[in-house]
Order: structure tokens, then sequence, then C-alpha cells
């Protein structure tokens, strides 16, 4: 007699769904309908399942900064999903094609004719990992949506004898295989079409296995912000798309600005952002912002000219025209270097006019922090809010790339540690800073992206 495969009714994606049990007397905008219905389990699901989705990712992250890869293996539906997932990833992250490898029983050749026989070997898994060389840098996640399918059973035993980190990926609940380091249990439950699991548990590991793949990638640098940063410019769409990213992370950008950006930077958009805009463009409510040129000394010098502006100053004759001129020449001199710093004039937003000024120095990519200063603003702006918007839009700015914005100011301008207080900013040493050359007592305040 023909040995009986193993009883499989307990399995709840083999179980009937009582809400479809008239399925075949609905039409077809009724099944439709009653199948994104049943489909709301799946985001439930996999919402479930996002902590024991985050320890798996963060023990993998850690792997593949040493060089170590992901493998998915599957069979029928689970293995086209996980090959699927892993072939998204160089076009979203331009990630190595070996970093995330999805393999299914019977080989690729499975993925357009079903081999699901293939599925029934426990030790089928062996030659595709021995291929690969997989080993204790590498991660290996089992997918199975009954939970009992022996080729990903199999493969992360075999995977974990070779001291690799294990992931068993299911959509039942279950008990954690044995060789599996890691359990992904998504509790989606019967099927419309009973035992047809390519529908709501197919969906469910879809969405799993993308947010492995973008968890992983996210950890690993590949994003900023929640854009897609490790992109090249290769057609038309990506063109635009590139653009548009490089000027949605830099807004003072224009779209030609963006793009002479990219070109310059080999149309990568990584290298793109990574050159910091100190120059810019920035506008709010009271106040607009742009880069300060040779035309505006008079009009600065206008609004500067009130001794009252610098009495909390160390250069308290900065209204002199000979001083002012120094100070503008500094201020001037930061467009031969734009790696480093730049200077902005601030104009009133309602009517053009120069009302003052301020800068970005000193510029550390190592520690990624700059400095904000020589910051002053006509009397009439006084207790307006301009200063405070000003600030707020530098500060911002430079977070695009800074992790920290330090302030130096004169021990007493008070005026200035108030303002600094008032927008969250924390008073950090007192130190000598040169100052034209010569050092000078300075009270030096700090704000940090993080916080």
């Amino acid at each position: 007699m023909t040995r009986l495969p193993p009883d499989r009714s307990h399995v709840r994606t083999e179980a009937r769904n009582p809400a479809s049990a008239a399925l075949d007397s609905m039409d077809a905008a009724a099944i439709a309908a009653l199948m994104a219905d049943d489909h709301r389990a799946v985001p439930a699901a996999v919402a479930a399942a996002a902590p024991a989705i985050g320890a798996f990712v963060e023990g993998v992250a850690e792997r593949v900064r040493r060089g170590g890869r992901l493998f998915y293996f599957g069979a029928g539906t689970s293995g086209r999903l996980g090959v699927l997932d892993a072939s998204e990833c160089p076009p979203t992250f331009m990630s190595d094609p070996g970093q995330v490898v999805g393999i299914i029983a019977g080989g690729d050749g499975a993925l357009r004719r079903s081999s699901e026989g293939r599925e029934d070997e426990w030790d089928g898994a062996r030659e595709e990992i021995e291929r690969h060389g997989i080993g204790a840098l590498d991660a290996v996640v089992g997918i199975a949506a009954g939970g009992t399918t022996p080729y990903p059973l199999g493969a992360i035993r075999i995977a974990k004898e070779r001291g690799a980190l294990t992931a068993f990926l299911s959509c039942v609940p279950m008990e954690r295989p044995e060789a599996c380091d890691h359990l992904i249990a998504l509790d989606t439950g019967p099927e419309v079409l009973t035992g047809s699991t390519r529908l709501k548990a197919g969906s469910a590991t879809k969405l799993a296995l993308n947010c492995i793949t973008t968890a992983l990638f996210t950890r690993l640098g590949k994003v900023r912000g929640n854009l897609m940063v490790d992109l090249a410019a290769t057609n038309d769409k990506l063109v635009d798309r590139a653009i548009r990213t490089v000027m949605m992370f830099d807004p003072s950008l224009t779209r030609d600005q963006a793009w002479a950006l990219l070109e310059a930077n080999g149309r990568s958009v990584k290298r793109a952002i990574e050159v910091p805009n100190w120059q810019p463009a920035l506008a709010g409510a009271r106040v607009r912002l742009r880069p300060l040129r040779e035309s505006d000394r008079d009009a600065l010098h206008a609004a500067a000219s009130d001794p009252r502006v610098w009495e909390q100053h160390s250069e308290r004759d900065r209204h002199e025209r000979p001083v002012f001129d120094r100070f503008f020449d500094g201020a001037l001199a930061l467009r031969a270097a734009p790696a480093t710093g730049g200077a902005l004039v601030a104009e009133d937003a309602a009517t053009g006019r120069v009302i003052g000024s301020s800068r970005y120095y000193d510029w550390n990519p190592t520690d990624r922090s700059v400095v904000i200063g020589y910051t002053f603003l006509e009397r009439a702006q006084w207790g307006t809010g301009a200063n405070r918007e000003m600030k707020r839009l530098m500060i911002e700015h430079a977070f695009r790339w800074a992790r920290t914005a330090w302030f130096h100011v004169s021990p007493g301008n008070v005026r200035s540690q108030r303002a600094l207080q008032a927008i969250g900013a924390r008073r950090d040493r007192e130190e000598l800073v040169p100052v034209g050359g010569v050092p000078s007592p300075r009270v030096i305040y700090r704000i940090d992206r993080a916080n």
C-alpha cells in the first residue's frame, strides 16, 4: 500500500473560510469585493510580526556590513516571492545582485513552470547552499506559507550547520522549528479559495519580505529621510526621479541646478546630495535668505549702520564703514570656498529690502558639524520674530547634511544667548575662537539634529 502523506487538516491555511462558502455562486464583482475584504488580515498579520522582523533584520544588517549576504529559500509561490524580492533590490537600492539572493526549489525554471514536487526534498537545498558557500556571515530565510514544507525547513537546518543566521517565515501560528533563530509567523487564516496560499498568505509574505529588505537597506544607509538615494540616473524616468529627489532633499535648488549637481557627480543621487549647499536661497513668512553678492555692500551697510546693532558684539564699531567693509569682505570670501561655508543676505519677505545677514562656516565633514554665525538684523526687525525665523530656516537647511550646528557668541551678547536658548540651543563650553585672526572669547552653543 502506498504511504499516505501527513494529514495537514490542522494547518490554518488549509481550513475552509466560512465567508467564501458560496464562492461558486458569486459574480466576479462580489468575488473581488470579498477578496479585498479578506485581505484586511494581511497588514494586521505583518504588523503583529514587526518585532520579529525587526530583530531578524538587525542581525542580518550586522552581517551584511561585514560582507555577508541574505538568502531566501522556498518552493512554489513562496520561492517565487523570494526570488522577486531579491531581484528588486539592485534597481531599488543599487545593491550588488549577490547581496540578496532568492532560490526556488527546482531552479529558475520553476519560476514559470511549476515544480511543486521538489518541495518535499528535505535535502533539496544542499547543492545551492554549497554552491554559494553559505557560511557564518550569511543569513538564510526559509519560506513556507503552511509552515511544513520540507525544502525550506531543510534549507535552514543545513545553513545552521554551516554557521548562518536562520529565520523561518510562515503564515500560520507554529512552534519555532529546529535550527531556526528567528520565527516570523504571519497568522493570515483560511483563504477565500481553500488552500490557495498564493492569495492572502502570498500577499502577506510579499509584504513581510518587502519589510525585511527595505528595513535592511535603510539600516545600511541606502535611504535618506524616506528617499531612495542610492540611485543612478540611467534612463529618462530615473533622470527625472533623480532630479526630483535632489530637489526634495534641497528645496533651494532649481531643476537645472539639481541636474548640474547630478552631472558633476556621475549622475549619482547619493553623491550629489552629500555635497552640502551652504549658499542656498531660503524663504520664510517674514524673511528671505539668498547668497550674498558684491552689489549688496551698500544696502547691507545701511542695515548695519546703527551703532546699537553692535553694542553687545566684540567688534562694536562694525557700523563704521571701514570696519563694516572688512566684515563684508570676509563674508564675500566664503564664495571662493563653497564646500566649507557661505554668506547669506536677509531680505524683508514683503518688500525685498536688505535687513541683515548671516553665515555658514567651518563645515566639518568628519563629524558633520557646521557653525552658524555673524548674524545680525537691523533694529527695526528686533522683536518681530524675524531672527527666530532666520535661524530656523538656516538650521533646518543645515541639518540636511549636518548632525550638529554650532553657534559662537560673544560673552557680553546676552541678547543672542537668550535667543539661542529660546530655540533649544544648549550651552556647551567657553573657549577662544579666531575672529579676524585674533583669538577672542566665545560662548559655544549647540543644537543637535537628533534632538
